[in-house]
């Protein structure tokens, strides 16, 4: 039998198959990105991940390397629920896991690559928007780092050319909960991004591969459409909200473009609570419960549940990370 899975040499991989087994698709392609990375140290060991003790455990968590508290945990997780179905197979040595109670921020935390370049300031945002060629573009990415995104991106692909108001920095978005009517919120924007907007609402062509490159239609006709944010014409007569691929598609390739491998939406989301939060602590001094809830508005976040955005990024730490600054403002 073949010992590789999705062309990807997987370490014993008949075990691995049994308990990919019954998995969803979304947790069978998480488990398959863990096992990737640990087949080399399984060899080296020469031993199943399910053997695994909890330095051979931090090993693969130091080669993964996650860019996030957040993904950090996840993958822990991930790697202790295979460890505890081989207890519960009887495959392990022993019926001892040794992640079933390592669970502490620090530890978590120890693993978080610092040295990705996960977060931007807003110099650096600016700074890309300026190489961007499209408004479509360019509008999405200040947009998000302002604030806006919603379930699905619902809250950029609900924004009517109509709401824009050149002489006003408040603007009412519109997210879709997964169940019920949109829901609406007023915003405050900068004079930059609604100026953007307003340019993308005008934007009738699309440049593709931001304008450069080799292509067969190099501009593409956009959707005619009453919302800002529309997709390329081609044969489609569509003319209702654009889908959320409009949003992760464009900014995917915006970030190949310019070897931005951790631009993402979320991403640049995080980047603009930091930036506001840095903005806060400059009026206030402070960065206290306050300050977290007034982010968390402003983005749409529940600021009820914010222990883990706390611990993860929304933090004096990170805060200082990119903005050394800022502890020349705290009291």
């Amino acid at each position: 039998m073949s010992n590789r899975i999705y062309d990807d040499i997987i370490y014993n991989e008949t075990q691995k198959n049994r308990f990919l087994k019954g998995l969803t698709e979304q947790m069978k392609n998480a488990h398959l990105r863990i096992f990737k990375v640990s087949n080399d140290l399984e060899e080296q060991l020469e031993k199943d991940l399910y053997n695994f003790n909890i330095n051979e455990a931090s090993r693969l968590m130091k080669l993964l390397a996650p860019s996030s508290f957040a993904s950090s945990s996840f993958a822990l997780g991930l790697i202790r629920s295979y460890i505890q179905w081989g207890i519960q197979q009887d495959l392990r040595d022993d019926n001892i896991n040794p992640l079933a109670s390592t669970t502490t921020d620090d530890f978590v935390g120890s693993f978080v690559d610092t040295s990705k370049k996960v977060y931007y300031t807003e110099k650096e945002i600016a700074t890309l928007i300026g190489k961007i060629a499209n408004f479509q573009d360019s509008a999405s990415i200040q947009a998000i780092f302002e604030g806006i995104l919603g379930r699905q991106y619902s809250e950029l692909l609900n924004i009517l050319k109509k709401d824009l108001d050149p002489h006003s920095n408040v603007l009412e978005i519109r997210n879709k909960p997964s169940k019920g009517p949109l829901v609406t919120r007023k915003v405050n924007v900068s004079d930059k991004l609604m100026g953007l907007l307003l340019g993308a609402a005008r934007q009738e062509e699309y440049a593709k591969n931001n304008g450069e490159g080799a292509s067969r239609y190099p501009i593409i006709k956009l959707v005619d459409s009453p919302y800002v944010f529309r997709p390329a014409a081609l044969n489609s007569k569509i003319s209702d909200v654009g889908v959320p691929t409009l949003i992760t598609n464009r900014i995917s390739s915006i970030a190949k473009l310019f070897g931005q491998d951790y631009l993402t939406p979320t991403n640049i989301r995080k980047s603009g609570m930091i930036k506001l939060a840095y903005d806060l602590i400059q009026q206030t001094g402070k960065f206290d419960r306050q300050e977290i809830i007034m982010v968390c508005k402003q983005f749409g976040i529940d600021y009820k549940i914010t222990t883990r955005i706390e611990k993860e990024y929304l933090n004096i730490d990170t805060i200082s990370m990119l903005y050394p600054e800022v502890k020349q403002y705290l009291k």
